[in-house]
Protein backbone atom coordinates (compact mmCIF):
# COMPACT_ATOMS: atom_id res chain seq x y z
CA UNK A 1 0.00 0.00 0.00
CA UNK A 2 2.67 2.58 0.92
CA UNK A 3 4.18 1.23 -2.19
CA UNK A 4 1.62 2.62 -4.13
CA UNK A 5 1.25 6.36 -2.46
CA UNK A 6 5.35 7.20 -3.40
CA UNK A 7 4.49 5.73 -6.86
CA UNK A 8 1.74 7.99 -7.11
CA UNK A 9 3.87 10.90 -6.36
CA UNK A 10 5.76 10.92 -9.77
CA UNK A 11 5.40 13.09 -12.75
CA UNK A 12 3.31 14.12 -13.99
CA UNK A 13 1.05 14.16 -10.81
CA UNK A 14 3.36 15.97 -8.88
CA UNK A 15 3.14 18.80 -11.27
CA UNK A 16 -0.59 18.63 -11.38
CA UNK A 17 -0.28 18.88 -7.50
CA UNK A 18 1.99 21.53 -7.59
CA UNK A 19 -0.68 23.93 -9.93
CA UNK A 20 -3.47 23.17 -7.21
CA UNK A 21 -1.88 24.31 -3.97
CA UNK A 22 -3.49 27.16 -3.93
CA UNK A 23 -7.16 25.54 -3.76
CA UNK A 24 -5.76 24.02 0.02
CA UNK A 25 -5.78 27.65 1.44
CA UNK A 26 -9.67 26.85 1.35
CA UNK A 27 -9.16 25.04 4.63
CA UNK A 28 -6.94 25.38 7.45
CA UNK A 29 -3.39 23.34 6.95
CA UNK A 30 -0.24 22.22 8.51
CA UNK A 31 3.44 22.07 6.55
CA UNK A 32 5.68 19.70 9.08
CA UNK A 33 9.43 21.03 7.76
CA UNK A 34 12.10 18.41 9.09
CA UNK A 35 14.92 20.24 8.26
CA UNK A 36 17.07 17.10 7.86
CA UNK A 37 15.30 15.69 5.47
CA UNK A 38 17.24 15.08 2.08
CA UNK A 39 13.92 13.69 0.34
CA UNK A 40 11.21 15.85 -0.05
CA UNK A 41 13.57 19.34 -1.57
CA UNK A 42 15.37 22.44 -0.04
CA UNK A 43 13.88 24.30 2.73
CA UNK A 44 12.98 27.41 0.27
CA UNK A 45 10.94 25.04 -1.59
CA UNK A 46 8.74 23.43 0.82
CA UNK A 47 8.41 27.09 2.55
CA UNK A 48 7.19 28.26 -1.20
CA UNK A 49 4.65 25.80 -1.22
CA UNK A 50 3.33 25.58 2.39
CA UNK A 51 2.45 29.69 1.96
CA UNK A 52 0.69 28.77 -1.85
CA UNK A 53 -1.04 26.34 0.25
CA UNK A 54 -1.91 28.91 2.76
CA UNK A 55 -1.02 26.21 5.43
CA UNK A 56 0.67 27.07 8.81
CA UNK A 57 4.72 25.95 9.10
CA UNK A 58 6.14 23.86 11.80
CA UNK A 59 9.73 23.47 11.74
CA UNK A 60 10.96 20.44 13.61
CA UNK A 61 14.46 21.31 13.92
CA UNK A 62 16.86 18.30 13.43
CA UNK A 63 14.21 16.03 12.44
CA UNK A 64 14.36 13.71 9.06
CA UNK A 65 12.41 11.91 7.40
CA UNK A 66 10.49 9.74 9.50
CA UNK A 67 10.47 12.78 11.86
CA UNK A 68 7.96 10.94 14.19
CA UNK A 69 9.66 8.49 14.92
CA UNK A 70 13.33 9.94 17.23
CA UNK A 71 10.86 12.29 18.95
CA UNK A 72 7.03 10.93 19.27
CA UNK A 73 6.60 13.68 21.91
CA UNK A 74 7.69 16.97 20.21
CA UNK A 75 6.22 15.06 16.99
CA UNK A 76 2.99 15.02 18.92
CA UNK A 77 2.93 18.06 20.26
CA UNK A 78 3.41 19.88 16.94
CA UNK A 79 0.15 17.97 15.53
CA UNK A 80 -1.69 18.49 18.40
CA UNK A 81 -1.14 22.52 18.79
CA UNK A 82 -2.34 22.88 15.19
CA UNK A 83 -5.62 20.69 15.77
CA UNK A 84 -6.16 23.17 18.71
CA UNK A 85 -6.43 25.85 16.50
CA UNK A 86 -8.75 24.44 14.81
CA UNK A 87 -11.26 25.10 17.53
Amino acid sequence: MILSLYRSARQPAMAEAGRALENAAARPDLSLLATEDPYIGSEELRRRAARQAGARTEVLDGLGHWWMVPDPARSAEALTHFWETLG
